[in-house]
């Protein structure tokens, strides 16, 4: 009886240490969220997301051109998208190392806007 008593100690005992073994950690890296705005003959935007394996997801955001209020408010709509994917990053344990700040470049007759963002883990 004392054997069985011990034996299932012992084996209760190896069984919730295992629960505490340390798992192997998440790969580590760096992504980027890269927001985009084109106003030329069409307007175009969109969100690229830039995995630490290299593998990129492009969300395209409705932007139609207009009145110069139109635009800023497509401009918000672009910002709060790119606001919404890196909240949804820092929520999976990613955090914001830096930000380029939003560049306007003229080609031509079309102008373009991005922003770069860079999470690490």
């Amino acid at each position: 009886m004392k054997k069985a008593v011990l034996s299932l100690a012992l084996a209760l005992a190896v069984a919730g240490s295992w629960a505490f073994y340390p798992k192997p950690a998440e790969p580590a890296g760096s992504m980027m969220v890269i927001s985009n705005v084109s106003l030329g003959f069409d307007a175009v935007a969109s969100i690229i997301t830039v995995a630490p394996d290299g593998t990129q997801q492009e969300k395209a955001v409705e932007f139609n051109r207009g009145s110069a209020k139109k635009v800023a408010a497509n401009l918000t709509e672009v910002h709060k998208a790119t606001l919404a994917t890196i909240n949804q990053y820092t929520r999976a344990g990613w955090h914001v190392v830096s930000v380029t700040p939003s560049g306007l470049a003229n080609q031509g007759s079309t102008f373009f806007s991005q922003s770069v963002y860079l999470l690490e883990k």
